[in-house]
């Protein structure tokens, strides 16, 4: 009954940082729509960015999640 309750709770986290990560993904796509609107203003420039900035944070997101849900399952199985 208790691992019953540790599954639907990891499962529970797993739902929500996966969500979590595709509201990330379209905050991303937003940033980069609204960076490249006020690019055509007539103000200062922007600094230059890296060609995959976000792919970049993704994939560092995604490992840190990973790591955290491999630590939370040796720590409560």
């Amino acid at each position: 009954m208790e691992q019953i309750a540790k599954d639907e709770r990891i499962s529970s986290i797993e739902g929500k940082l996966n969500s979590l990560t595709q509201q990330l993904s379209s905050l991303e796509r937003r940033l980069s729509v609204l960076e490249r609107s006020t690019g055509t203003l007539k103000s200062l420039p922007s600094p230059p960015t890296p060609a995959q900035p976000t792919k970049i944070s993704h994939n560092y997101l995604n490992r840190a999640i990973s790591k955290a849900r491999r630590d939370y399952e040796r720590k409560y199985r």
